[in-house]
């Protein structure tokens, strides 16, 4: 019992639940856009969600890798605070750069009249791009404290109050389905954003505690996992984008609908790295490589064999999976993700490596890494629509994609800190057998 109650109290165990908890609210709001939307409306909002997603990467990607690094490697809380400042100011400036940015682009639609039907996303691009900044930068904060009860209670909410909201907007008023979503998403940002002001979570408290030398220190390090987090998001979002150019906005949303299941997995992956980027920074900053080392391959393989059943159930029980998330009319998407669950298992040693190599200051190769997969996806995507135009073939160039990023960053980490395939198998099994006999070991 000891075991079992030592698990439950862990911040492993409790980002991974908050998480959980968080995806199946992502899966319940995505399961009802589904059915109350047509396959055309449900296809646009997805391409909506692909676009804001970019924005999303892109300010995440500047501030929260290098806000962790500098923070749990601070020396005391006047440095620590100087960081939240310096960082609340580089927030700022992104998003600054992000509205001008949809200015512009916005002024060239509509001189031009390109694709006018959507030319109202701008406004809600800039709208939830204000609106959610205090409480992402609550989530990374409290991510860098690993206060991570708090940071899955952010999560949550905002998910709750967008399924609330997009029941109340869709059932009892008359705007278009579209814009119902989005005024549900808009204000769903707004008031978690409210609740982390209130709950003291945001850190505003030491904005003027900025230094020039720490923004500075911020962007050297951001501008790389910047451009990785957002190679990534492009990585996700080029499916979509070439499925919608190549088969329609009705594709897409068939194709969406096995790749949210995926998402679970990528949520897991990310608790994950959440509660141990801190530790595993921190003993990068000791210098010690040799407990580095170890500590990634024991980590990266017991999350592998963690999430190795789950793509096996997903893989065997991908018709009764679509029919529940989305209803009979997707049915089709079922061989979809029995493609997808062959290489879900192979995402955390990626994901993992690519963590990695920003916590050895080597943000620039992790860049390469997603870039080197983002060119093998479209490449093969765009190769394989134009010859076979199925959606299947799609999926199937993603199972070499995250393969390619397997091997290239197992290489990479390899030069660094000689890291083995092998290693992560092995050790990934004793930690997984350890935590095993810890749980039942005290409940027989």
């Amino acid at each position: 019992m000891k075991g079992l109650i030592s698990l439950l109290k862990s911040k492993s165990f409790i980002s991974l639940l908050g998480n959980g908890v968080s995806a199946l609210l992502g899966l319940l709001s995505f399961a009802l856009l589904a059915r109350y939307t047509s396959k055309q409306e449900f296809g646009i909002w997805i391409i909506f969600l692909t676009i804001y997603g970019i924005f999303d990467t892109l300010r995440t990607g500047m501030v929260l890798n290098a806000f962790i690094k500098n923070y749990t490697q601070s020396v005391d809380n006047n440095e620590r605070h100087q960081v939240i400042g310096s960082s609340w100011h580089l927030s700022i400036y992104v998003n600054a750069a992000y509205a001008l940015i949809i200015g512009v682009i916005y002024g060239i639609f509509f001189l031009f009249n390109i694709l006018p039907d959507y030319h109202s996303f701008f406004f809600w691009l800039l709208i939830i791009s204000i609106f959610s900044l205090p409480f992402n930068f609550a989530t990374w904060l409290l991510n860098a404290e690993l206060r991570i009860f708090q940071m899955s209670l952010a999560r949550i909410y905002n998910q709750m109050l967008f399924i609330v909201l997009a029941i109340v907007f869709l059932l009892f008023f008359s705007f278009d389905k579209i814009v119902s979503i989005l005024i549900a998403y808009s204000l769903a940002q707004l008031f978690t954003s409210i609740i982390c002001f209130f709950n003291g979570w945001t850190g505003i408290n030491y904005f003027n505690n900025r230094t020039n030398a720490g923004l500075k220190e911020l962007f050297q390090f951001g501008k790389f996992s910047m451009g990785t987090l957002v190679g990534s998001n492009l990585l996700k979002g080029s499916d979509s984008f070439l499925i919608g150019k190549f088969l329609g906005t009705v594709a897409v949303a068939t194709y969406n609908v096995p790749s949210r299941v995926v998402d679970v997995f990528d949520l897991v992956i990310r608790s994950f790295a959440i509660t141990n980027m801190p530790a595993l920074s921190t003993i990068y900053a000791s210098g010690n490589l040799v407990l580095l080392k170890k500590e990634f391959e024991r980590k990266t393989g017991f999350l592998f064999l963690l999430l190795l059943p789950l793509s096996i159930i997903s893989f065997l029980f991908a018709e009764q999976i679509v029919i529940v998330l989305a209803g009979n009319q997707y049915k089709d998407a079922a061989l979809l993700l029995k493609l997808f669950s062959i290489y879900t298992a192979l995402t955390p040693i990626d994901k993992l490596s690519g963590v990695m190599l920003d916590i050895i200051n080597k943000p620039r190769l992790n860049f390469i890494k997603v870039i080197l997969m983002l060119s093998v996806n479209v490449i093969g995507d765009i190769v394989c629509l134009y010859l076979f135009g199925t959606l299947e073939s799609v999926a199937i160039v993603s199972t070499f994609t995250f393969a390619t990023g397997v091997i290239y960053g197992m290489y990479l980490l390899n030069k660094h800190i000689e890291v083995s395939f092998l290693n992560v198998f092995k050790l990934g099994f004793q930690e997984f057998v350890f935590k095993l006999k810890t749980i039942t070991q005290n409940n027989i």
